[in-house]
């Protein structure tokens, strides 16, 4: 999966400065709590929980965005001005949003990343397919972009709600570094998001257990957490390389994993352009759904509803 990381950061600092002093500061907006920049909505929506009033939690990426090829307006980026903390989910997945909260501070703010915290699993052959070898033979080096590979590690983790639930105390902890007087209400809130956490996971789980198959196409390689918990086999992906089209050797090599796998179902992204996964379903005749691995649009407005539509969605597809 080849991500290209977002080119104007920089320059786009300087018109924040300006944003942020005609709106009397980024800093002020929070009411004089620390802020804390968390780069996509799933991480954001449990902080949030946890942090409750004590601190102003903001999300980098806006609803609707894929961090594939995001590029902040100096309006998004004074957001996040003078944050004093950043939780990112690192392994490579989102330097876009460092960039943007360090250009955005005028103190060096914490980078907490959660990923590599958490016990990262290495993308398989079958996530990445090997469109990364045709990559690099074409030439194609853009020191901008960066990619996964099989054998690196998968950045995805919150698709599963077990290792979500590891990061609330390491969440609990950062939070208590820049707010010592709230440490016991994040702790309290924290345990209470645990035990959220810890009944989502139980009924997806009990879900899971009756679907009658289970061999999937993704579109990229972002549910192999949710698949590695919940006894789903992923048998090829669509698009390695999210934001470019898959070339027409590659798309064979899928059509043949989906033939010999019997793979259930396609699924596409709402982040992402949909076709090359329609091509593929209509010659594999194969039913095409939709899984959204960010949320907070629609009815995905928090983590559990955002787990528990893409649970909807692969019931439909697998029972």
């Amino acid at each position: 999966m080849r991500v290209r990381v977002g080119r104007f950061v920089s320059a786009i600092v300087i018109a924040v400065l300006a944003i942020a002093c005609g709106s009397g500061g980024g800093q002020q907006s929070g009411g004089g709590r620390p802020r804390v920049a968390v780069s996509i909505f799933p991480l954001y929506d449990v902080a949030r929980r946890v942090a409750g009033d004590r601190l102003d939690v903001v999300c980098v990426l806006p609803p609707g965005r894929s961090e594939h090829g995001y590029d902040p307006t100096p309006r998004e980026v004074a957001r996040v001005t003078d944050a004093r903390l950043a939780v990112l989910v690192g392994l490579e997945m989102d330097e876009w949003a460092e960039r943007i909260v360090r250009g955005a501070s005028d103190a060096e703010p914490e980078m907490l990343e959660l990923g590599p915290r958490l016990e990262p699993r290495r993308l398989t052959a079958h996530e990445v397919g090997d469109e990364l070898d045709e990559h690099e033979e074409e030439g194609h080096h853009d020191e901008e972009e960066h990619h996964h590979h099989h054998g690196a590690l998968d950045p995805h983790f919150w698709l599963d709600p077990v290792r979500m639930r590891r990061a609330v105390p390491i969440l609990v902890e950062a939070f208590s570094r820049i707010d010592a007087e709230g440490a016991a209400g994040f702790r309290e809130r924290g345990a209470q998001v645990e035990a959220e956490l810890g009944r989502l996971h139980d009924e997806i789980d009990a879900r899971a257990r009756t679907w009658s198959r289970r061999t999937i196409v993704t579109f990229h390689g972002s549910f192999g957490y949710y698949a590695e918990r919940y006894g789903l086999r992923i048998a090829a992906v669509i698009e390695p390389f999210p934001g470019r089209e898959p070339t027409p050797r590659y798309m064979q090599d899928v059509l043949t994993a989906i033939r010999e796998s019997g793979a259930a179902a396609l699924f596409s992204e709402p982040q992402l352009d949909p076709r090359p996964a329609r091509v593929v379903a209509q010659q594999a005749n194969v039913p095409l759904f939709e899984l959204d691995p960010i949320g907070g649009g629609g009815s995905s407005t928090s983590y559990e509803a955002l787990l528990r539509a893409n649970t909807d969605v692969l019931e439909r597809a697998l029972r």
